[in-house]
């Protein structure tokens, strides 16, 4: 082990303490997830249950999306039945002038419900090719899907009843402002604003042309409050800590997002957590705090966790392990049930933390009825906790 690194085996956020939860505690509940079958839905080749990548929950909407599309999914939970189906299905490419078109791939891993608004972000990878008939020579193309340099935002529209919808604009009503859809400026080229921005970066720069879990560029967290965008990083891994990207984002008068300009002129600031060696696999608020789920950044069999920072600091470069907690051990199945999405939630007042898996036991699956399966984890409160206020010194 490193000197002065410490592992966080049994270290616990004061909330989990409190409740008295093990950090290896089993789910409390599975919730099923019921969506139509992709011969019914626009630019969806594959069935939606096999590769959910990301969560986010308002009311009782739970959006998720396959990362083989450029699509968005609704699904309605019924705290009654413990199951969420009336499954809808949102094409971003009916919204946005999309480089690649409605159909091409998204890799979409990142969703953050903030301030009325549905954000949502691609890797922004790269990927290679895996060996087919021409062997190792196929592993030799590294290749860049342009669809997923997308980040953006969709208004979402209050249906009643917790049901919310994605809409392209919504007009003002009852003091409350216009809100209208929005995206980082696209490009056919891998040299999308943020990759650009990027690629100069000392630290995250050299690995922006390695392919995704190979430690190169892939962005698989998204966290939004306020103006304030955090990017979770699955990789690279630097010096063996996980790295956030934070922006603060702001309308631009051509119709666009754009990240602001902080102190000292950049665009982005980078943070570095210490999550034990792995990246991060999603991230969100909760009452405040910043849950992190990690995971391996290759395609290695890996213990998993969810870490809570209780008091972020936008300003701070490095958290180890005295500024964040592990709040809870995901339980480990070899070959299967690898989690990819976390999000918040809450049944008849009392906080929970829903969990999705990428190649999910097939105990969670069921192609005749669409079914996927998550998991309902107890998740202490954290109420008293609040992410504190952007820093001065960002123009605009």
């Amino acid at each position: 082990m490193a000197k002065g690194k410490q592992t966080q085996l049994s270290k616990r956020a004061g909330a989990e303490k409190k409740a008295d939860l093990l950090l290896d505690r089993g789910p409390a509940a599975r919730v099923d997830l019921f969506f139509t079958h992709q011969d019914r839905l626009a630019h969806v080749d594959d069935p939606i249950w096999q590769d959910v990548s990301a969560l986010a929950v308002t009311g009782r909407s739970i959006f998720c999306t396959c990362d083989e599309t450029s699509t968005i999914e609704r699904v309605s939970f019924d705290p009654k039945t413990g199951k969420a189906g009336e499954h809808t299905h949102f094409v971003l490419g009916e919204t946005f002038d999309l480089p690649e078109g409605p159909g091409g791939e998204m890799d979409i891993e990142g969703l953050a419900v903030a301030d009325g608004y549905l954000w949502i972000c691609g890797s922004h990878s790269l990927k290679r090719d895996k060996p087919e008939d021409d062997g190792l020579k196929d592993m030799e193309d590294i290749d860049w899907d342009a669809n997923r340099g997308f980040l953006g935002k969709v208004p979402l529209l209050d249906r009643g009843d917790g049901v919310f919808d994605l809409v392209a604009a919504i007009e003002p009503l009852d003091g409350a402002p216009a809100r209208a859809a929005r995206m980082v400026p696209m490009r056919k080229s891998r040299k999308t604003p943020i990759r650009k921005m990027l690629a100069k970066d000392k630290l995250i720069g050299p690995f922006m042309d390695h392919p995704c879990k190979e430690n190169g560029f892939d962005i698989e967290g998204l966290a939004v409050t306020g103006n304030t965008v955090l990017l979770g990083l699955r990789g690279p891994v630097v010096g063996g800590y996980a790295m956030i990207v934070r922006m603060e984002m702001k309308d631009a008068k051509n119709g666009f997002l754009k990240p602001r300009k902080l102190d000292g002129g950049k665009r982005y600031r980078l943070q570095a957590i210490n999550l034990d060696g792995q990246g991060i696999r999603d991230m969100h608020w909760q009452d405040g705090r910043l849950l992190i789920l990690s995971g391996a950044t290759t395609d290695l069999e890996a213990l998993q966790s969810v870490f809570a920072i209780e008091d972020y600091d936008p300003e701070r470069n490095i958290y180890e392990d005295d500024a964040l907690a592990r709040v809870l051990n995901l339980p480990a199945i070899r070959g299967s049930d690898h989690a990819e999405g976390i999000a918040p939630i809450e049944i008849d007042g009392v906080a929970k933390l829903l969990v999705a898996y990428d190649s999910p036991h097939e105990d969670r699956t069921d192609a005749k009825t669409q079914r996927l399966t998550t998991d309902m984890f107890e998740l202490a409160s954290a109420r008293s906790a609040s992410p504190k206020p952007r820093a001065a010194g960002g123009k605009g």
